[in-house]
């Protein structure tokens, strides 16, 4: 039997990934490896680069700010209360319109969050600024290797 539990984000669980605040509330350690769930501040000019799961189904649901996810050949521009589905396999990225998103992250089954956390850092008093160009081609193969760890392709 499995048993009952809630989480709140806080500043004891919230990391920057990538330039982005990201609070794991659900691990796969949590559902027997069902499912993840991560609550983002998504950050415009930290995007991620096209990539693809081959592990994991991804939904996202936009809590506050402006999205525009490119998931395959559809562009949703997406609003609070949009609901996104990135099964995996599919190519995807977003963009983020306003300076801030907020957004509930689900990925089926658990693991996405390993990856998270591996690249984490705890959250600096104030955040860095939006990077002026692409990143570094260490930084690149850095992300890349990582990514492959977790069966996510970067394009």
């Amino acid at each position: 039997m499995e048993t009952p539990f809630f989480r709140r984000a806080s500043e004891d669980n919230t990391i920057l990934f990538l330039g982005n605040k990201a609070t794991v509330l659900v691990s796969g350690d949590d559902t027997k490896g069902k499912y993840a769930t991560i609550l983002t501040e998504e950050r415009k000019g930290f995007e991620p680069p096209p990539h693809t799961h081959t592990r994991e189904d991804e939904t996202i649901y936009v809590l506050e700010g402006q999205i525009t996810y490119y998931v395959d050949d559809t562009v949703i521009h997406a609003a609070p209360g949009t609901y996104v589905y990135a099964p995996k396999g599919i190519k995807h990225t977003f963009k983020v319109n306003t300076e801030t998103a907020k957004v509930l992250l689900t990925v089926y089954p658990a693991g996405f969050e390993q990856f998270i956390n591996e690249l984490s850092e705890p959250v600096p008093e104030q955040l860095p600024p939006a990077p002026d160009g692409p990143p570094s081609p260490e930084a690149i193969q850095t992300l890349t290797t990582i990514a492959a760890k977790y069966g996510i392709e970067m394009k």
